[in-house]
């Protein structure tokens, strides 16, 4: 008997924000990205593992981890001001 599981991983565009990037000091668009991992069993994603949101910055490319909480607001605010 077989028996396949492994950790798979997802990420998906939650936002764009504009901020002042800490790497370069730019003001600049931010994107916010939403990283998911789960475990799979024969490739089905079953069991939530985490969620983690980091911000890129679209001038310098840099990246930085966002606690999940400023992330969820930076999202509403981005919102509210289109």
């Amino acid at each position: 008997m077989f028996v396949i599981f492994g950790v798979t991983g997802g990420a998906q565009n939650a936002g764009v924000v504009t901020l002042t990037c800490p790497a370069c000091g730019s003001t600049a668009a931010h994107r916010i990205v939403k990283r998911s991992r789960r475990i799979s069993l024969f490739f089905i994603p079953l069991i939530p593992l985490g969620t983690s949101y980091h911000s890129d910055c679209t001038a310098c490319g840099a990246q930085y981890d966002v606690p999940r909480d400023e992330a969820e607001r930076m999202i509403q605010w981005g919102a509210q001001h289109r």
